[in-house]
């Protein structure tokens, strides 16, 4: 609680207690896995640097400000607003190399880019900055796994789990890193660390759901999946990875759903700026969400001539 307002994904440090010494402002991670500079306790505009420069002739006193603008523009979608998004943020770090948000952010739209070697780089340079930010050392793990380097990934995974023991995300990268190697038994001690964190947690569950499909069994997947609430009971959308939907999605289809196929694919293409993207081409999943549509609407046809044929029967 900080002055009357529960911020339940905010982790203390000692003696970081009294909100009196916060700073004039703050950064706040966003669900598409962005940082955005906010005023004193995270609302607001944030506060104007103190120092300014050019990008593009204008004049820039606000790096948060201007930071938020370069998230928008990658939050587009769109490849021009995306290269402008670059310049600004090489703008930006030249001006000030030690602004968190301008390393964190520029990482992220590296690694949507393919660009692992630079967005690593990024990433380490925000890791420096922001040593406790669990965060930043999921992304160096999985870019050290895109780039064969599973020792540093581990290593980045188990960092990430220790700083947040709050979070089962980092706990179920490690055991699907071990189910991928062939290593079943230490997947599984790791999904069970996350079920002690949260029985209900979506990532938990893929992570379960995974050995199951690895297993071939694709029902138990399905039903554990389709079990998952993805809401707290107040109604608040849960913190996941949202490759959930692509699993889900998986796995139904596998068990002749197609209509749930459809749908969980058509919530995964709703968030084009997921770092699910950054590996996994977005054409691909359209593809799949097309084919899934096309058997749904041939699976209803076929029932209907059923009931057709059954209620002739009768007559």
């Amino acid at each position: 609680m900080v002055n009357g307002t529960l911020y339940p994904d905010l982790l203390w440090g000692e003696g970081e207690e009294d909100p009196d010494d916060f700073n004039k402002g703050g950064f706040k991670r966003i669900p598409e896995d962005f940082i955005v500079a906010t005023g004193k306790f995270w609302e607001g505009e944030p506060p104007r640097s103190m120092g300014s420069f050019l990008f593009e002739e204008k004049n820039i006193a606000n790096c948060g400000k201007f930071n938020n603008e370069i998230v928008a523009l990658i939050l587009s979608g769109k490849e021009d607003d995306r290269n402008t998004a670059y310049s600004m943020l090489e703008a930006g770090i030249r001006y000030d190399p030690r602004f968190f948000p301008f390393r964190y952010n520029f990482g992220r739209l590296l690694h949507i880019q393919n660009k692992y070697d630079k967005s690593l780089e990024h990433f380490e340079f925000a890791k420096k900055e922001i040593p406790e930010f669990y965060k930043t050392y999921i992304h160096i793990g999985l870019l050290s796994e895109l780039k064969n380097e599973p020792y540093y990934a581990i290593e980045s995974y188990k960092k990430a789990a220790s700083l947040n023991k709050y979070k089962t995300e980092a706990l179920v990268l490690l055991a699907e890193y071990y189910l991928k190697s062939g290593i079943r038994n230490r997947a599984s001690i790791y999904l069970k660390e996350a079920l002690k964190i949260d029985e209900e947690s979506p990532d938990a569950r893929v992570g379960f759901a995974r050995l199951e499909i690895n297993a071939g069994n694709y029902y138990q997947a399905y039903k554990l999946l389709n079990e998952t609430k993805l809401s707290t009971p107040e109604g608040k959308e849960k913190d996941y990875s949202k490759r959930f939907h692509y699993y889900f999605a998986e796995t139904a289809s596998r068990v002749l759903d197609y209509e749930t196929s459809e749908n969980q694919y058509d919530i995964l293409l709703k968030y084009p700026n997921d770092p699910f993207f950054a590996d996994f081409s977005y054409k691909v999943i359209q593809r799949r969400r097309d084919i899934s549509k096309k058997f749904a609407e041939a699976k209803k046809s076929q029932l209907e001539e059923d009931d057709v044929e059954v209620n002739n029967s009768f007559k």
